[in-house]
């Protein structure tokens, strides 16, 4: 399994990607919610997973990931998110 985290925040809230990186790793667990508008998405995928039209896991993770989101009322609006390699930072 290929593990990954897609988070998604508020541009209001977030000035860059590094900063809503640093957030999530400061809190991963999410204790501190409400304190800044984010939303975490897990995506777990095969290491062989395919699916045509993209190119990488990272890719079919990332599109997972958004789908989530805007489940989730969120939108491409005001927003910045990103894709983490749960596996890679673990190393």
């Amino acid at each position: 399994m290929k593990n990954f985290i897609y988070l998604i925040g508020a541009s209001d809230d977030f000035e860059s990607i590094d900063d809503l990186k640093e957030y999530y790793y400061n809190d991963p667990d999410m204790t501190d919610v409400g304190a800044r508008c984010m939303s975490v998405f897990p995506v777990s995928l095969s290491e062989g997973c395919v699916v045509q039209g993209y190119n990488s896991i990272e890719e079919i993770a990332t599109i997972i990931g958004r789908g989530e989101a805007f489940y989730h009322d969120w939108t491409t609006d005001d927003t910045i998110s990103v894709l983490l390699d749960v596996d890679a930072e673990a190393k």
